[in-house]
This record gives structure tokens, sequence and C-alpha cells, in this order.
């Protein structure tokens, strides 16, 4: 196996609450080559003390920069700029890395020869607890069994001809995970460019959806980090945000533009007729004349 230098990039703000937790999950690592870049956006509570008493504590070399806010997306690019490694791993400051989660993912994406490679995961609560159930979990907690028609066991390597097995009225959907899901090479964002600054929410699906458009992408049937789910999260807080849903049209544009010929032709028919009333209106019509003529 590989014993490249991992760059665990954690971008902060105001994270005192579960930061912690997060980092104690660096130290538990099986995988010893790591460094840890933490970008803070100017944070007002203790999220700056907890990092330096880390850096003190720790004999992994911890790296604390200060950035000035403006989007989520220009801090996380903030941290891949600082990085040292030849891949990157994000975590964020309120979820938590499985002990064995870099070992397997730079094993899994080394041997295949990838450049990127994402898992799944557990969801917790606010107090660390199992979330077995609600909406959310519904929705969720398990993107590729929820959007695509595909089971695997241990892996699989999706490509963008896999796309076909998306479902109908999933167009835009995150089949791949949230950004700590990912190992990514470090050269795979010189290549297709770092996360869209414009965006709020979907920023990490549209990255993944570049990435594809070059890059097969590893998947781990394993999960190998806890994702928390809570109120003050910035996807929580996002979701709230009725303005944000622009978004999903341009990265729905976006998809079907650079990956038309992979779309099955009932998910492209459900686009086009939501997108454009007359095709909408056409099809109704022809579809009313099937109906007539089976009568």
């Amino acid at each position: 196996m590989t014993n490249s230098l991992i760059s665990i990039c954690i971008p902060t703000y105001n994270g005192e609450r579960y930061l912690e937790e997060a980092l104690e999950s660096v130290r538990s690592q099986t995988y010893q080559n790591i460094e840890i870049i933490i970008s803070d956006d100017l944070s007002k509570d203790r999220t700056l003390e907890i990092c330096e008493k880390f850096k003190r504590d720790s004999q992994i070399p911890t790296y604390i920069y200060s950035h000035h806010p403006s989007g989520i997306g220009a801090n996380w690019n903030h941290c891949i700029e600082k990085a040292n490694g030849d891949y990157i791993k994000f975590l964020f400051q309120d979820d938590i890395l499985e002990p064995d989660c870099i070992e397997k993912q730079v094993s899994f994406i080394s041997e295949n020869n990838l450049e990127a490679v994402c898992s799944k995961r557990s969801i917790i609560n606010e107090h660390g607890k199992p979330v077995n159930s609600g909406r959310w979990y519904e929705l969720c907690h398990d993107l590729q069994q929820i959007y695509l028609d595909l089971s695997f066991k241990n892996s699989y390597i999706f490509r963008k001809e896999d796309l076909k097995m998306l479902k109908p009225y999933h167009i835009i959907a995150n089949i791949f995970g949230e950004p700590i899901a990912f190992l990514f090479t470090k050269r795979v964002f010189e290549d297709v460019g770092l996360f869209s600054t414009q965006y709020k929410q979907i920023l990490d699906t549209e990255m993944a959806y570049r990435i594809l458009k070059k890059h097969p992408i590893g998947m781990m049937e394993e999960k190998l980090f806890r994702f928390r789910l809570h109120e003050n999260q910035e996807s929580s807080k996002n979701q709230q945000n009725p303005g944000d849903l622009s978004e999903n049209k341009q990265l729905e544009y976006f998809i079907v533009k650079n990956f038309y010929r992979f779309l099955s032709k009932s998910l492209l028919k459900n686009f086009l007729c939501k997108n454009y009333p007359l095709i909408k209106r056409l099809d109704a019509f022809y579809q009313n004349i099937k109906t007539q003529k089976r009568k």
C-alpha cells in the first residue's frame, strides 16, 4: 500500500461544540502519514483555542490558517491550496472519521488507479447517537440505493455510462455523498478546478459531476465515517433558504448538457417536459393520441 502524504482538510467556523471529537478521530487513524490543514473563517468562539491545543498536544503536523469569510466553497478551496499532500481528505468540524477510514480509502484509490473514491456513512445526531429513522434519514441515508438502480457489495467503479441507472426523477441527485465521503488526489483539482464559489448548497455535487466527466469514481460499501445531523450545520441552514432552489436548476442544466448521451430516455423526457412548456404540451397531446388508439 502507498505511504503517500494525506492532507486532512478541516474548514472551520464556530465549531467548538464538536471540533474536539472530530480532531480526535484524526488522531485515531490507523494510517499514519497525515497532516492536518485547518482553515478558519474568523471564528468567534473557542474554535482556534481548541485547534491550537490539539496542535501542541499532537504529533500530527497541524497547520492553522485564518481565512476571510467569503462562502463555504472559498474556505474549502483555501484548505486545498494550503495542502501539501498527494491526497485530500475533508473532515468537517461536526463529523467523525472511523479509525480505518483513510487506510481503506487510500488503499482502494491507489490499487484501482483512481482520482476519487467515496464511501457510505453512518448517521448520528447532535448527541452522537445513531439515527435510523425520520424524513431526512428516509431521503438521504443511502444515496446510491435511493437515487440509483444500483446495488453492489464491497465496491463499485462508477463511470459516466452508469448514469443511465439514475432513477427518472433524480437528475440532480447527490449520488456520491458529502465532501467528507471522498478521498481525492490533489492533482484532480488541477485537472477539473476547485469548488465553485457561486453555489451555497450543491457545490459538492457539482464538483463530483465535474470529476465524473473526466474520471471514474470509486464507491465503497463500507461506512467509513459518521455524518452528524443537527440543525446548525450549513446544509440544514441552506435547505431552509428557498432562494437556493435556483442552484438545482443550474446543476440540472449542467448535467444534461454534459451527460445527455448517458442519461435514460425517461429522465431526459421528464427534464424536457419540466423545463419546456411546449414540449410538455406536445407530449401530453401525443399521450392522448396513444390513449385514444388503444380504446
